[in-house]
């Protein structure tokens, strides 16, 4: 029994933690491995290892009493320029009003004032997002400066490896993080929290009943209910780690749910890997807006220089 026991806490580590070594170029790679129990949820608070969720990125609202900002939304970095977000944080907002919005990367406390501050340059809001439905609630953020990633706090999370109605796999474990309520009716979390919940059948009448579509939403939770996101998550990642890749993988975006940790009502996400081409389209447009910046402004000096030349 004693053998048996030592051999099966030795798997579980094993498949908890990556192996893979944290670059600028490698996604879903921490410096600081995350310690996950069985116990672990947002609901209640058990609290995350510090900075072992490299690419959680608080998004907050400029704030003339608090130096910190008030986080509106959490996000996932994507990029050294994108940050993946929830629809429905940016939905109200206007876009002309952006400049009194930033992001936080690297942070582990809800106020924190040490961690990197970036401007938000522009929003896109997937154009089939519905605000009644929470189809589509998708939003990319792009970064007015690019992220250092040789800062060891900071990483970026691998995006889904194909695009699938059906990734993650039902069963499969996933970790959410947040900063939001412990409950229903308390306040947001002052440190950063996780949660391991499974990934549910949209068959399951507990998931059928709380989705429209289940080609973009993902139901996570238990049934009995006591572990969940909640209010204050929206935006935040569900993870699933690629035990083959030894990488972490956003397979969700903390959308909605009825309620936190209530029996029978899950919380619900969007199906990451059916907008790998949504994504994947913006950024590429991006960088060719980029290109051409770029290429314009080599010819301008080319010209520029031919004409000092001459005189």
């Amino acid at each position: 029994m004693s053998i048996y026991f030592i051999l099966f806490v030795c798997l579980r580590v094993h498949l908890i933690s990556s192996t893979c070594t944290p670059s600028v170029r490698q996604c879903g790679c921490q410096t600081e491995q995350p310690t996950i129990s069985l116990s672990s949820r947002i609901v209640g608070g058990i609290q995350a290892r510090k900075h072992s969720w490299p690419w959680i990125v608080s998004i907050r609202q400029h704030d003339r009493v608090i130096s910190a900002g008030t986080m509106i939304c959490a996000g996932s970095l994507i990029s050294e320029k994108y940050i993946l977000t929830a629809a429905h944080c940016f939905y109200e907002i206007d876009p002309l009003l952006l400049s009194n919005y930033f992001v936080v990367i690297g942070a582990h406390y809800l106020n924190d004032t040490n961690s990197k501050r970036f401007q938000i340059q522009s929003v896109k809001i997937h154009e089939n997002y519905d605000h009644k439905l929470f189809t589509s609630d998708i939003a990319l953020l792009e970064l007015s400066d690019n992220v250092d990633f040789r800062n060891s706090i900071v990483g970026f999370i691998c995006l889904p490896p194909v695009k699938s109605p059906t990734y993650p796999a039902e069963s499969s474990i996933a970790v959410a993080i947040g900063w939001g309520r412990l409950d229903e009716n308390s306040s947001m979390s002052y440190t950063l929290q996780q949660v391991r919940l499974p990934i549910l059948s949209h068959k399951d009448h507990v998931c059928s009943q709380q989705i429209s579509d289940n080609l973009v939403h993902i139901c996570a939770g238990f049934i009995q209910g006591g572990r969940d996101t909640c209010q204050g998550d929206s935006g935040g990642p569900l993870m699933i780690f690629d035990e083959t890749m030894s990488t972490w993988h956003i397979a969700g975006i903390t959308s909605y749910g009825y309620g936190c940790a209530q029996a029978e009502n899950p919380g619900v996400y969007t199906r990451v890997s059916m907008f790998i081409d949504w994504i994947h389209g913006h950024m590429s447009s991006h960088s060719s807006k980029m290109q051409v910046t770029s290429n314009i402004l080599l010819i301008f000096l080319f010209f520029f220089s031919q004409m000092y030349t001459r005189v």
